[in-house]
This record gives C-alpha cells, structure tokens and sequence, in this order.
C-alpha cells in the first residue's frame, strides 16, 4: 500500500473535512500519495484526473454495482450492507444493465430534449427573480434551492402547487447521499416522500401524461416493466440527482463571481463568455465532490496494489485542480479557460451526469437572468456551507444585485 501521508486530521468520509481546506489537502496527496490508502476509512482517495478517468472508462476492474457514492463507503467502514435498504438505481449498476436503463430513460434529457424545455425554464427563473425581496436575501433560499427543484418537478409531473414542499425533500434525499442522514431523515423519505411519489406513480399509470412519472410508469427493460421499488427508487435518484447537483452550481456560481470580482466583472460585460463561465465553475467549485467504486480484481496504480473487493473515493474535486492537466494556473478561477468544459464536474465514461445538459442550460439561464437585470452579485454576510461530503454547497448565502 502507499505510503499514508494526508495530514492525520483529513477525514475523507466526515462532512466536517469538506467545511475546510480539503482543497490543501488534495494537492498534497497529488504530489505526494496520489493513490492513497485511507486507514481509518479502509479505501482508496484517488486524487489525480488521469488516474479517474482511467478508472471510470473500466467498470469490469471497478464497479459501481455496490459502492457507488461516498455512503457506500461509509457503510462499508461500519460493516452495514450498501444495499441492505433495497433496491438502488442507474447510479449502482455496471454495463450491459446500465447501458440498457440509461438508453431507456436518457432520452429525457439529451441535448435536444433540453432544448425544448427552454421556454418554460426562462419562465419559472422569471418568476423567480420577479418575486425576489429589496435588498439582501438568501441566494439558496430564493434561488439556487428551489429553482432546479420546480424545474425538474415540472419534468417529472409534480402539480405545481406542490413544488415547494418538494425543494425541502430534495435536500433530504442528498443527505441521504452524503452519508449524513439521520433516523428522522429516513423517516420522512420512506414515510412521505416515497408514498407521495408513488401515488402520482399510479395515477400516471392509469392515466399517462408527457413527464418522467408517466414515463417510469410504462418504461421496459429488456421488455420488463419496472416493479414498484424500482419506480419509487428512480423517482427518489431523479429527484434528488435532477436538483442537487444543479443546486450547488448555482450556489458556486455567486460564490465563485463573489471571490473573484475581476473574472465577475468579465462575465456581466460579455454575456457571451456566459456558458463557459458555467464550465469554470463546474471545475473550479466541483459540485459534486466525489463518485466511488469498488475493485473487482487486484489491480496496480502507481505503485499501489488495490485489492479485489477493495473501494476507491474518486476525488472529483482534486481532479479538476490537478496541474498535470490544467497547467500552473490550475488554482486559479478563469472564465476565459479554453478547456474549461473538460473538467469531471458531471463525472466521466459509464456514469457521465445523464441529467448534464439540463444542468448546463439551468446554470446558464440563471446566469443570463443575472446579467439581465444587475451589473453585479455580492456576497454580504457569512455563508453557511453545508455540512456534506458528497456535494459541495450552501445552506445559506446572503447576496445583494446591483441592479441597472
């Protein structure tokens, strides 16, 4: 195994590491430990973009078929079962199944599918901002929060009247995720959310419309239809995955413009530097910290013997900071960044964000909703990051716009 030196305080499986500098930490594994054997977790932290992305493109030497997110691990370390809580979804399967569910449900959200949805994602982000307080306010409250949860209400077939006591259970779904959840967390996913959702599940059955339920509801795999667990499963991985993600790069968005006013200044001079701006926050902020995966047989990787049966963190975040890839200004914040859109942001090969180019545009029409209407964003007060250590965001952040 490789030589362990993270500082002995780096907790790669407690939320409490990820509130502080984990970015410090990941590049001194990246020069020194680059596959590190974490003891206490008992896994791999794989922290360089080369050695992630090879990993990824081989399922049949790292599966995902058990351990698939940081919980997985987590899990594993306290000697509980990944999958003891039933059946898991498209995140926690490994080619040919995997390629059959995503052929069958990704048509939902390929780029041109997403295209057409432009219309009405404008129009709820409208209303958003239209009902914004004078003022300071709180960009996860009235944005960043709600606005990816409404719109992927919407695709599912949530009545909108609903959507805001959605937005609350996303959250609770990713904590899920994250490892973080407690008794009372469960609770309400498997005594209200689950229940909630299967009902309009059975009502789209008998009377199907144009959204993701209905679509759940008659989807065939291999000429089977889903069983009831497996519907419910995906509605739960749908929602949360359709929500959180975008979620946090929203809330990276002011939070990055906020730390770098120059690179801000760029983006509302020059709409057109809009979607790659997206693209360097993806990178630089990561949303999304981390996938896993578990060895299905003894493999070398630099020196280290990854056993079979053994798990690996896949540090997103440290990836997209790695300078053997992005150079000596790998640190740095640059919305002019040529090969900013090759960041892991959305993960990369099997598992590649089946929901990425809705992400993308949701970022974007925040974005242009931004530039519209203020010639700035400002963080005015402390920022409460949230506690996780699968997703990297706020749970509060108090913004002013000035607007033109």
């Amino acid at each position: 195994m490789a030589i362990t030196s993270a500082p002995s305080d780096a907790r790669f499986d407690d939320a409490s590491f990820y509130l502080g500098d984990p970015n410090a930490t990941f590049a001194q594994l990246r020069d020194t430990d680059p596959v590190h054997w974490y003891e206490q977790g008992q896994f791999w932290v794989v922290t360089k973009y080369d050695d992630i992305k090879t990993i990824s493109a081989r399922p049949e030497k790292f599966s995902s078929e058990r351990i698939g997110i940081m919980m997985d691990l987590i899990a594993r370390r306290e000697g509980r079962d990944p999958q003891g809580y039933g059946a898991r979804g498209i995140l926690f399967m490994d080619p040919p199944e995997h390629r059959a569910h995503r052929k069958a449900i990704g048509v939902r959200f390929t780029p041109s599918a997403v295209a057409k949805l432009e219309s009405r994602v404008r129009e709820v982000i409208a209303t958003i901002f239209d009902g914004l307080p004078d003022g300071e306010f709180d960009w996860i409250e009235h944005v960043a929060e709600p606005f990816p949860v409404y719109v992927f209400a919407y695709l599912l077939g949530v009545p909108e009247a609903d959507w805001p006591k959605v937005a609350g259970w996303a959250t609770t779904i990713a904590k899920v995720g994250s490892g973080v959840a407690d008794d009372g967390d469960m609770e309400l996913i498997f005594g209200e959310v689950a229940p909630y959702l299967m009902e309009l599940v059975a009502e789209r059955a008998k009377d199907p419309t144009d959204d993701l339920l209905s679509m759940l509801s008659q989807v065939r795999i291999d000429g089977e239809p889903l069983n009831e667990i497996q519907v419910m499963t995906y509605a739960l991985t749908l929602l949360a995955a359709g929500s959180e993600t975008t979620q946090s790069l929203i809330a990276g968005i002011a939070a990055c413009f906020d730390m770098h006013p120059d690179q801000a200044q760029q983006a509302f001079a020059d709409p057109e530097v809009g979607n790659n701006a997206v693209e360097e926050v993806l990178r630089w902020w990561t949303p999304v910290m981390s996938m896993a995966r578990q060895a299905t047989q003894d493999v070398e990787l630099r020196g280290a013997t990854i056993h079979e049966g053994d798990g690996l963190l896949l540090a997103y975040a440290s990836a997209n900071r790695d300078a053997d890839h992005w150079g000596p200004t790998a640190e740095e914040f640059d919305v002019h960044r040529s090969d900013a859109a090759g960041h892991l942001g959305f993960g990369v090969g099997e598992h590649f964000c089946m929901g990425a180019a809705l992400a993308r545009r949701e970022a974007r029409v925040v974005l242009d909703e931004v530039i519209k209407r203020a010639k700035g964003i400002h963080v005015t007060g402390e920022g409460t990051l949230r506690p996780s250590a699968l997703v990297h965001t706020y749970d509060r952040l108090p913004v002013t716009l000035d607007y033109r």
